[in-house]
């Protein structure tokens, strides 16, 4: 089998509907330089790469906006939220 067919769609990751239609409500917020990371608690620049952060613990609920690399670099760190 190749590996495109046991990977899980975006949806069974967590990336579906809900996932794409609260980081398209908080886009204008990251966009304009008022949202702050969820993981390092610094502010977002306009234009800076970022996530909708998943909850560690469970992947329906969300942390809010990240930046990309302190998203994507949290192994071994786990932290919780709120459902958005």
């Amino acid at each position: 089998m190749t590996r495109d067919r046991r990977r899980a769609t975006p949806s069974q990751r967590g990336y579906g509907r809900t996932h794409r239609a609260i980081r398209k409500q908080l886009a204008p917020i990251v966009r304009a330089g008022l949202a702050v990371c969820a993981r390092c608690g610094e502010r977002i620049a306009p234009g800076e790469a970022w996530d909708l952060d998943h909850d560690d613990a469970d992947r329906s609920r969300y942390l809010g906006p990240s930046h990309a690399g302190c998203n994507r670099a949290t192994n071994g760190v786990r932290v919780r939220s709120q459902r958005w």
